[in-house]
């Protein structure tokens, strides 16, 4: 992310050192340091080991590592404040799409070429984003309670960050983004792509020195960065074959931001006749690091401010997106089955939208629907309650009066229900403790879409209740992985998170947040799974004592469906039906 090749010019440059954030909080002589933090960048590096990421994550600690980095900063006298896109700019779409495509591929190139066989040696690991539900959440609900979560709207996040910084006179921004280094500001960066959670270390990126190698005034930086190619344009000319041939470049015409006029005569003298379209953007690539924007009208208005981000960008239009990291679409239409959780989730928070005649209600949507398709978005139709649910207007839902939000206890969990099953009733969500009730809905779900045999669904839970309890130590061997197993995993966690944001929707985050985390650990499942399969004794006596759990156990009696096989090139049937089924049938 940020300008193409600066970090790695800064490394072979000498514009890094090694700095322990803590330390460097301590000594720099200002009264309750502020530090700025670029949240999504954290995320590989608290994610723990890599080798533990293509078993699905061992997501309960999430929170540990989460609160844990918060904590030492805040007890070495800091204080926080964490950023977050709260939606994908429109000139990144594109961009965007391209980075999930080539994600899909490269998880499913790894899992793929998992042996079946345990006893074949396996040594891989996949990369720290793309499993990250569980530690993102962890991390923002750390972030709402251990400092100050802003989520960015209107301007790119990294502009909002940076903006922030200059204003308020901060310490220092903690990021991965070489953008930080062309922006305006006496703040400083500490990279979170070199971060030691362990020891609190990494390497400051000396941006004042960057700039003097280039011998480049502030000003002149962002056209440095817009030659050179960032996020937002990527023509470098042919001929700039390195960053100093761009330095000199900027310095021989004098290019500043806001005394030099982009006309078309210096666009072709830089970028030649042929390159004449790419004019627009180029001027929005360097207008990108002004911090002194102005927002004339906000995406999210103030009344809206404390709503969860994932019912915001459903009920103000903005795309989100539907991603299923490391599940082979080929083998079921699981683009299909989550996209009907969406419509539903969409159907409680347009409940009491003012219909207009012949204008249809929707909410994009980015979905990728098949193996062969790419990424896209399409206007989902919701699925709406029936009358004989109770269905609160957002405000009340989101409201942060303690005394509205307990009337409304009972309300929320019936929505909930609804929104995870028809088939699933009130009464028997009332007794499942709220440790354990999104992993039971979860389990629930997977089994009605035919996704997950009752046993293997035994099995989570088990893992599930070794883990509220504790038995489960950080330091377990790594079993080579099994393919099937792998792939449980990943379907476990991928639907967990649709379960997370259905409690979001529900309006039963807040102070629930942290008890609704994920707590499956891939890697204790991977080693017990087998074993507890083949062992129906040993699993029942398990089972004992959770057996009022099992509620997904009625759906044994069931006339079994099974999933519909998708062949690849097929597309998937469209989604316009007003109330689809909730299981794949053949």
């Amino acid at each position: 992310m940020g300008v193409s090749g600066l970090v790695t010019y800064l490394e072979r440059s000498g514009c890094t050192n090694l700095v322990v954030i803590p330390d460097e909080i301590q000594k720099c002589g200002k009264e309750e340091p502020l530090v700025v933090i670029d949240l999504l960048t954290l995320i590989h590096n608290l994610s723990g080991p890599t080798n533990e990421q293509i078993y699905g994550c061992r997501n309960q600690f999430a929170w540990d590592y989460a609160a844990q980095f918060c904590d030492r900063m805040i007890e070495a006298g800091a204080r926080l404040v964490f950023f977050i896109d709260g939606k994908l700019q429109e000139g990144k779409y594109s961009h965007w799409i391209v980075r999930q495509e080539q994600a899909y591929r490269d998880c499913l190139r790894k899992v793929e070429t998992i042996p079946n066989d345990y006893r074949i040696k396996f040594e891989k690991s996949i990369g720290g984003n793309v499993v990250k539900h569980a530690f993102t959440s962890a991390l923002v609900t750390a972030a709402r309670t251990k400092g100050e979560l802003i989520t960015s709207y209107d301007v790119e996040c990294d502009q909002a960050v940076a903006s922030y910084a200059k204003k308020h006179d901060a310490l220092a921004i903690i990021t991965g983004d070489s953008d930080f280094l062309i922006f305006e500001g006496n703040f400083r960066i500490w990279s979170s792509n070199d971060l030691n959670p362990q020891r609190m270390s990494t390497k400051e990126w000396n941006r004042e020195r960057l700039r003097k190698t280039f011998n480049l005034e502030w000003n002149q930086m962002p056209f440095f960065a817009a030659i050179a190619g960032n996020d937002l344009f990527k023509c470098r000319p042919r001929h700039m074959h390195n960053l100093n041939h761009v330095g000199q470049l900027v310095q021989r015409l004098n290019l500043r931001r806001g005394y030099t006029k982009i006309t078309t005569d210096l666009f072709k003298q830089i970028f030649g006749q042929k390159d004449i379209e790419n004019k627009y953007g180029f001027e929005k690539a360097v207008e990108f690091y002004d911090t002194d924007y102005t927002v004339s009208k906000p995406i999210v208005p103030s009344e809206m401010c404390h709503y969860p981000n994932y019912a915001l960008s459903i009920i103000r239009g903005v795309p989100g997106s539907i991603r299923l990291p490391c599940l082979d679409l080929r083998e079921a239409d699981y683009s299909q089955i989550a996209l009907q959780v969406y419509r539903r989730q969409v159907g409680v928070l347009f409940y009491h939208r003012t219909v207009v005649p012949e204008q249809a209600v929707t909410s994009p949507v980015f979905v990728k629907l098949n193996h062969n398709d790419t990424y896209n978005i399409i206007e989902t139709t919701p699925i709406t309650p029936s009358s004989a649910v109770n269905v609160p207007l957002p405000e009340e839902l989101y409201s942060p009066d303690p005394q509205l939000s307990k009337s409304l206890k009972e309300v929320k969990y019936r929505l909930l229900t609804w929104i995870v099953s028809d088939t699933l009733t009130f009464e028997e969500v009332c007794q499942i403790d709220p440790e354990y009730l999104l992993d039971v809905l979860n389990l629930y779900f997977l089994v009605e879409a035919n996704l997950l045999d009752i046993t293997t669904a035994d099995i989570i839970l088990l893992t599930i209740d070794d883990c509220i309890k504790k038995r489960i130590p950080r330091g377990i061997p790594l079993q080579p992985p099994t393919r099937p197993n792998v792939t449980t995993s990943f379907l476990y966690s991928n639907f967990y998170a649709l379960m997370y944001f259905n409690a979001e929707t529900a309006g039963l985050g807040g102070k629930l947040a942290r008890t609704f985390l994920c707590k499956f650990d891939g890697v204790y499942f991977n080693t017990t799974v087998d074993s507890l399969r083949n062992d129906a004794d040993l699993l029942a006596s398990k089972l004992e004592p959770i057996a009022s759990y099992r509620v997904y156990t009625k759906l044994a009696n069931r006339e079994a469906d099974k999933p519909v096989p998708i062949s690849r090139g097929e597309t998937p049937a469209s989604d316009v039906d007003e109330e689809p089924p909730r299981k794949i049938g053949r």
